[in-house]
């Protein structure tokens, strides 16, 4: 049950492609004596969903959307054994179940085009109406979001009896990298462009944002204010540039604005006071961001419970049936019901 995302930074390196949604696991038994390998894999990966394409100069591009279509079965799983035999030096890769479902996918699963797209709506939905997720290093909500918190705080006026839990579930390790680039590259921007903070405006932030940590001149503005010849990663170099004190400020505010904007429609209605929002919670959540957990107490509303009941029966169908147990695990993992 390892989230997808963790492996987002080798994906848009070589794909330009993240994840955004799904888990990984592998089971198998290894034996190796003497330099030769007999070993069985079992690799699943379900509910796998590519994400928007991440434009850089830096990166590699493949078409994971084609990939996916020989990759992944009608059920949105790819699923396959990959025994390896023979020599540690020279491996022998036994491919023939991951050509055999490559095949099965190009005949089967035009035609369950249409309960895909289903599935995929009604899981959006769901998520929609359960999380609401943030952009790293942002506190702004988007359109969709905002309609969305102003229907919650709706509900609540409609429904006395009814009251709200919100558990932020913050991917805190993602979230200070972030902050921790964006400031040390908007140190070195202002010494190149003789820039300070209050002249730095939401232009200059873009800028920031859209320039590589391996910009060779960024790299060379380290190199020169960092002395210490143990510090070896852009992290550490960065961190030594901006200091750890300067990172948790920043992401307590980050954290505070966000509590400030869900809040802002409940108190206009009055109903702030039926919204428990619990302590943070550490994770590594399943769509690589940070995002707000809804619980709803004692009543739930109509068309959440009508999502629920559609995905139910989707997912007892038989493309989706077989890892039904997996899914239900998933979600508990990823504190999604």
């Amino acid at each position: 049950h390892v989230p997808v995302s963790l492996f987002n930074p080798y994906l848009i390196k070589y794909t330009s492609f993240p994840l955004d949604r799904g888990t990984v696991e592998l089971h198998g038994k290894w034996h190796v004596r003497n330099g030769e390998i007999e070993s069985n894999n079992h690799v699943i990966v379900i509910d796998p969903r590519i994400g928007q394409k991440v434009r850089n100069k830096n990166t590699n591009w493949l078409p994971m959307h084609l990939a996916m279509f020989f990759a992944r079965e009608r059920g949105n799983v790819i699923d396959y054994e990959v025994p390896i035999q023979g020599n540690l030096n020279n491996p022998n890769f036994k491919l023939h179940d991951v050509i055999v479902d490559a095949l099965k996918n190009i005949f089967v699963k035009p035609a369950t085009t249409p309960y895909r797209m289903e599935v995929k709506s009604i899981e959006t939905e769901i998520e929609k109406s359960l999380t609401i997720k943030w952009e790293m290093r942002k506190s702004s909500l988007t359109s969709d979001q905002e309609n969305f918190i102003q229907n919650m705080a709706d509900f609540l006026e409609e429904n006395p009896e009814a009251n709200i839990t919100i558990r932020p579930m913050n991917y805190v390790l993602k979230e200070k990298e972030y902050i921790l680039f964006f400031e040390a590259k908007k140190k070195y921007y202002y010494s190149k462009r003789g820039k300070n903070h209050s002249s730095f405006d939401d232009s200059d932030s873009v800028k920031v944002d859209k320039m590589s940590i391996k910009d060779s001149l960024f790299v060379r503005y380290l190199n020169d204010n960092i002395t210490d010849s143990l510090l070896f990663t852009v992290q550490d170099k960065c961190m030594a540039l901006v200091g750890s004190s300067a990172i948790n400020s920043k992401y307590n505010i980050l954290n505070n604005d966000r509590k400030k904007v869900l809040m802002e429609a409940f108190k206009e209605n009055g109903t702030d006071k039926r919204i428990t929002i619990s302590e943070a919670k550490s994770v590594i959540p399943y769509n690589g961001y940070s995002f707000y957990m809804i619980d709803y107490n004692g009543i739930l509303p109509e068309y959440l419970l009508k999502d629920y009941r559609k995905i139910y029966e989707l997912n007892n169908e038989a493309p989706r049936d077989k890892f039904n147990k997996e899914r239900k695990k998933i979600g508990k993992d990823n504190q999604l019901k």
